[in-house]
């Protein structure tokens, strides 16, 4: 039976959110390489079909984690987690699917998980990264374009401030992609988002409008970047 590892706690969201957004974090539970996948199933938005298909015990922990954040978000707004589920769509983007259903979004990296309760129908997105070292061949991989040749500049003049930059940049982008549901049909450099907090985006014709919300902040005493962004 999966068990929480600590305690969960609300993340203070940034002034401009979507209406009605809540979020909290937890931390994950520390893993090995040998360690034995945990059985998670015993979680109401777990699906032991998809449980079953984890591989290491780590992957299994994250995807837990997050599930249960879901769970609680819901309690503390009042609802029954047991009147939803959670589907996929064809991008495999969850969805909660129930009465007055919120949307939802879930994240996870360094340590640590978090989810987010938005508006009905609302398409969101929030990513969190620990601020850390970063290689500057992480650039070629997440930027193009002007983009690019800013944070290049940044790494030719200090390497703690371009890391901290390219993390801001990397947390923003990856928040759009979770917020327009296409994963990685969606390439990272295939957009800017430095020094911009409305972006436009054509796919297929069609323009897609997008605020970003980022901030800093403690968690179990690592400084982490954090975005939201939204569909408008």
């Amino acid at each position: 039976m999966w068990l929480k590892y600590g305690e969960p706690a609300f993340l203070d969201l940034p002034d401009g959110c979507p209406r009605d957004t809540i979020a909290a974090w937890i931390r994950v539970r520390p893993t090995n390489p040998t360690e034995p996948v945990p059985n998670i199933s015993n979680l109401i938005f777990v699906d032991p079909s998809e449980a079953e298909s984890f591989v290491t015990a780590k992957r299994a922990e994250e995807h837990a984690a997050g599930r249960w954040l879901i769970e609680y978000l819901l309690l503390k707004s009042g609802r029954n987690p047991n009147s939803f589920i959670i589907e996929r769509d064809d991008f495999r983007r969850p969805r909660l699917i129930g009465p007055n259903a919120p949307s939802i979004t879930i994240t996870h990296s360094g340590g640590f998980a978090a989810a987010a309760l938005g508006p009905k129908g609302a398409d969101i997105g929030l990513d969190l990264e620990p601020v850390m070292t970063r290689p500057r061949n992480l650039l070629s991989m997440m930027s193009s374009g002007e983009e690019k040749m800013i944070l290049e500049s940044l790494f030719d003049n200090d390497e703690e401030i371009a890391s901290s930059r390219t993390t801001d940049v990397w947390v923003a982008k990856e928040a759009v992609q979770k917020a327009i549901g296409l994963g990685m049909g969606l390439p990272p450099q295939s957009f800017e988002v430095e020094g911009q907090n409305v972006i436009n985006i054509n796919i297929e014709g069609k323009k897609h409008t997008f605020n970003i919300h980022r901030w800093k902040t403690f968690l179990n005493g690592q400084l982490n970047t954090l975005a939201i962004a939204e569909k408008i």
